[in-house]
């Protein structure tokens, strides 16, 4: 059963976010990865994922006569189509949450780790904004947004540019949900 208690341990939410960045890993590599996590710990915390649902073997090979597994998220966690969301219970759905804002804080520490960095000149930016609006009124907004970043998404490398990413999240607030 998958579960957001799962990912409730310092220790798996790191597993989790290094594992969000590529195709898989073995738990050599994640310790290469995380070299302050004693390898008997991240074994451990690997099996519990995988037990719970969270990691999916993708990959098995003998080495020095010893099997060793290759672990990766498992599908539709780490970016869920609107359809999967759908199907998905409450707690399902704050497991895949803290998943994706892991996965988020896991490439700003990156950025913030890599040394030199001016916020400014870089042109990192997070920020929250309240409005109100109709659905027909953020379907307009998005359809705006998507235009403007299909356009951007069609560069190529070179030419001064830099690689970037583009996070939203767009919630409505509990407490105006109902009003007028």
């Amino acid at each position: 059963m998958v579960t957001s208690a799962a990912l409730l341990h310092p220790v798996r939410m790191r597993v989790v976010q290094a594992l969000l960045a590529g195709d898989g890993l073995t738990t050599h590599e994640l310790h290469e990865r995380l070299p302050d996590i004693p390898i008997a710990t991240l074994y451990r915390h690997v099996a519990y994922l995988v037990t719970h649902g969270l990691l999916a073997v993708v990959g098995e090979q003998q080495v020095r006569g010893v099997s060793e597994k290759t672990y990766r998220v498992v599908e539709g966690l780490a970016n869920p189509s609107p359809e999967e969301l759908r199907g998905l219970s409450p707690e399902e759905l704050l497991t895949t949450f803290t998943m994706f804002t892991s996965g988020v804080i896991r490439d700003f520490g990156t950025y913030v780790s890599a040394g030199e960095h001016d916020l400014v000149e870089d042109r990192v930016s997070f920020a929250q904004a309240d409005f109100w609006a109709t659905a027909s009124e953020v379907d307009e907004f998005f359809d705006t947004v998507m235009g403007a970043l299909r356009a951007l998404m069609g560069n190529e490398q070179g030419q001064g540019r830099r690689r970037r990413v583009l996070t939203t999240v767009l919630l409505p607030r509990p407490d105006t949900e109902n009003a007028q």
